[in-house]
């Protein structure tokens, strides 16, 4: 197998704290490679600020670009980084030398990863030893990225991308000081474990080859495993329960590949005497993801009952963050607000107060602070603008026979459900399994508001089945499933879901179609026939340019003016933007 690989580490970035090891643990990771057989300067390249030097995103993006179009041949690239990452409109952000006085001056991960499945490379896989935290400061929160894939990948996205962060989301990535006492000898806790699999000292780790290949691999999704346990295994051993709450996680899409090979010398190649694994490690502590996951596994076989049963068992557990999980459960599932408008159409609000709207294709009555009434719309579904009273706006689909249900929780929109108003032909359907659907959904938007939702497993099917099915009841859950799918670049079930929402209601929601690959190099405008006329749910926006979508001109840099909540919410000024595009009535 031909490989490459890309190593970057930035141990200084604008005004935050100078770290000890980036620069150093990607020179590390180069070295393995070396050690690897890629070979220097053609396909392992090394971009740190040692030395002063400073690292450009347009230079990595060169060489990648090299690799993939130039690089004939190419069946594997790693990506690395080390350094200083930021959760930026609810997508990671590597943080590079110029980064945040010069926006570009970082990488955009998502759309990155957008572009490496697209980009003919058979299996790509990026690793990220960074923090994962809401930057703090306006100037941070206005870095974007580059995507450092070439943008001329073409047809679907069809090759894996595993990803490997040290972190969860909202989590930070430590530097451990080294036991000799030195102030200067930090190591990152992150990359040592991972370079410790990769060098082949983890005897339990290394798989045995195929039809008498007598080398060694160490694979991803066993790689996966040991990192989630040995990550808190160290935390524990140094003593630093206190101080150091990391939880690596990782995001795997391949099947029958592998990232580190060994024949009987190559770990020895670095200097670094292997030391025997005292064996096997043990399973992964429990933590927020295994808890979402299954919670989402009760929601979509069993009743809403039975998912009380388990988030009770939940709240008994002495799991970081649990209680917080599961009140968000169980204020999401709680239904409030009237079950039908006299016109079937409408929006109810709860945790925020609505002083205005606009609607130029539908005509409509604010009720109270709390309800907005649709008493006629132009065709199916059209947008609808809120503002509300502490300055922000949102845009919200209506769809005919619906009611839309917003639930707001300090500034941040937490979820959005579509009912069938119980005066339509599509209550009996719904009443049935109302709890269900309920528990389902609030499921989903508690893990999605927590970054864990998660359609993987053995139960990876029956779930997003499940949710498919009740698409029909609350076209929401299709949202949910599709930001899902697209983690595990299941793109065919987005395109299910999205047929069959258009086949039921008369439109699809843009972020299905957007996952989809169906917005690729288009102009959003009333022709689209999709609502509303941006991303839902904020992580999408990071995939936009990927995409190469282009919304209304008169939105041009409303991303900079979206606050932080899982869907999307503008302040004042991203109102202005979206009012004078919805009034020249050339979006829907």
């Amino acid at each position: 197998m031909i490989r490459a690989g890309i190593f970057i580490g930035v141990d200084k970035t604008g005004g935050l704290q100078k770290l000890n090891d980036a620069a150093a643990g990607a020179r590390r990771m180069y070295q393995w490679a070396l050690a690897q057989g890629m070979t220097s300067d053609t396909h392992a390249k090394l971009f740190t600020d040692e030395g002063g030097a400073k690292v450009d995103p347009t230079k990595i993006a060169d060489a990648i670009d090299e690799i993939c179009n130039r690089g004939a041949g190419v069946e594997q690239l790693i990506v690395y980084f080390a350094g200083h990452g930021a959760y930026v409109q609810r997508g990671d952000r590597w943080l590079l030398s110029d980064a945040p006085q010069k926006t570009w001056a970082a990488v955009n991960v998502n759309g990155s990863i957008e572009l490496a499945s697209m980009s003919g490379v058979p299996h790509v896989v990026m690793i990220s030893d960074a923090c994962r935290v809401a930057p703090e400061g306006l100037d941070n929160q206005r870095v974007e990225g580059i995507e450092i894939f070439p943008n001329s990948g073409g047809g679907d996205a069809s090759h894996p991308v595993d990803e490997f962060y040290a972190c969860f989301l909202g989590r930070t990535a430590a530097e451990i000081k080294q036991p000799n006492g030195e102030a200067a000898n930090y190591s990152a806790l992150y990359t040592d474990a991972l370079l410790d699999a990769l060098r082949g000292t983890r005897p339990e780790l290394l798989e045995p080859g195929k039809n008498g290949d007598a080398a060694r691999y160490v694979r991803p999704r066993p790689l996966q495993q040991y990192l989630a346990a040995e990550i808190p295994r160290r935390v524990k051993v140094l003593g630093l329960e206190k101080k150091v709450n990391q939880n690596p996680e990782a995001k795997i899409n391949s099947d029958d590949v592998w990232v580190a090979r060994h024949d009987g010398t190559v770990a020895g190649n670095l200097g670094a005497a292997p030391r025997p694994a005292p064996g096997a490690p043990p399973a992964p502590p429990p933590t927020l993801r295994t808890v979402a996951a299954e919670l989402t596994s009760v929601a979509s076989q069993g009743t809403g009952r039975d998912v009380e049963t388990k988030l009770q068992a939940v709240v008994d557990s002495t799991i970081p963050g649990a209680s917080t999980l599961v009140g968000a459960v169980r204020k999401v599932a709680q239904p409030f607000g009237p079950t039908h408008f006299e016109s079937q159409c409408g929006i109810k609000v709860r945790g925020a107060r609505v002083i205005g709207f606009t609607a130029p294709l539908a005509q409509g009555k604010l009720l109270s602070e709390n309800l907005l009434r649709i008493d006629s719309l132009d065709g199916p579904g059209v947008s609808v603008m809120l503002r509300l009273d502490d300055g922000s706006a949102c845009v919200i689909p209506v769809i005919r026979e619906f009611l839309a249900a917003l639930t707001f929780a300090d500034g941040d929109l937490v979820d959005v459900a579509y009912e069938p108003s119980d005066n339509s032909w599509r209550w009996d359907m719904y009443r049935d399994r109302a709890d269900d659907v309920r528990a389902l959904r609030a499921v989903a938007a508690a893990a999605s508001e927590h970054g864990r939702f998660r359609l993987e497993g053995e139960s990876a099917e029956r779930i997003g089945r499940q949710m498919q099915y009740a698409k029909g009841i609350d076209p929401t859950l299709a949202v949910y499933a599709a930001h899902a799918y697209h983690d595990a670049q299941r793109i065919d079930r987005i395109r299910e879901m999205s047929g069959y929402l258009r086949a039921d209601i008369g439109v699809t929601f843009f972020d299905l179609e957007l996952l989809s690959g169906g917005m690729r190099q288009r102009q959003i405008d009333k022709s689209a026939q999709v609502l509303p006329f941006l991303p839902l749910l904020s992580q999408g926006w990071s995939l936009l340019r990927a995409n190469r979508v282009r919304l209304h001109p008169a939105l041009e840099g409303i991303e900079r003016t979206m606050r932080d909540s899982l869907w999307t919410v503008f302040d004042e000024r991203g109102a202005d933007k979206i009012e004078r595009a919805m009034q020249s009535r050339e979006v829907r």
